[in-house]
């Protein structure tokens, strides 16, 4: 699967304003391609919800938004944003929620009920700063062109690729 994305982070001033969220949140189009030698899925774009995937190796946004989400969402929203018994799981609440409404319970957080309570994070800088990028993993685990675990970098296999043909070069 490809979807190309350009990572982009929003600065931890522009999320302390719902408008300046909601004006980062434009259109998003999908598309879907393929043939025969690589499973190519995008989602296109620039801003919120744009990813790359190719054959399952993710662009570094889309990567930096899956580490983001392992390491603060996970133990409430369970693995791979799937739910849990106390916390829902985000792949539909990005299908419910524009990138606006996302970010703002990010950052201001919810209360769902009387003792359910997505926590504010607007005072964790790395997960204000990588907004975008779980809102672009979330989108590609939803959309079904990423699938479960720790995806590879594009870019990472690019770069084998230019080094086992280097070696391979000078043998």
């Amino acid at each position: 699967m490809h979807l190309t994305r350009t990572p982009r982070r929003l600065g931890v001033e522009a999320l302390g304003t719902l408008a300046i969220m909601l004006l980062a949140a434009g259109g998003i189009t999908a598309q879907a391609a393929g043939n025969a030698e690589e499973k190519v899925s995008s989602q296109s774009g620039e801003g919120p919800g744009s990813y790359t995937v190719i054959d399952g190796k993710v662009d570094q946004g889309t990567y930096d938004g899956y580490i983001a989400y392992t390491r603060s969402c996970m133990a409430c929203h369970g693995p791979d944003g799937l739910g849990s018994t106390f916390a829902p799981s985000l792949i539909q609440a990005v299908e419910r929620r524009n990138f606006g409404e996302f970010a703002n319970t990010i950052a201001n957080g919810l209360e769902i009920q009387p003792g359910r309570v997505m926590p504010s994070f607007i005072d964790d800088e790395y997960v204000l700063s990588n907004i975008e990028n779980i809102y672009s993993y979330m989108k590609a685990r939803g959309a079904g062109d990423l699938g479960r675990g720790r995806p590879k970098v594009i870019e990472e296999e690019t770069e084998e690729k230019a080094a086992d043909s280097s070696s391979e070069d000078q043998g």
